[in-house]
């Protein structure tokens, strides 16, 4: 897989880290978001919820086709099951 290239914003006091302790910080948090920003994870923790249809949809073909629609159906929701 290849390094993701992105921006983040980590507040702390420099005085208290060297910059080699920062620098691991990051590489840290940018593998945990790597991890979790997949397909497989992302259709784990939400579900389609179709009130037209009345229905829950937790599969995936269901998920990817509504997450990826450039104009989303009416009174279709993607919710997080937390």
């Amino acid at each position: 897989m290849k390094p993701v290239d992105r921006d983040l914003l980590i507040l702390l006091h420099e005085d208290r880290y060297t910059e080699q302790q920062i620098q691991s910080a990051v590489r840290q948090i940018s593998e945990m978001l790597t991890l979790i920003e997949t397909m497989d994870y992302l259709c784990a923790v939400v579900e389609v919820a179709n009130c037209n249809k009345s229905k829950v949809y937790n599969k995936r073909s269901v998920l990817e086709k509504a997450i990826s629609r450039k104009a989303h159906k009416p009174f279709e929701f993607i919710i997080h099951k937390n």
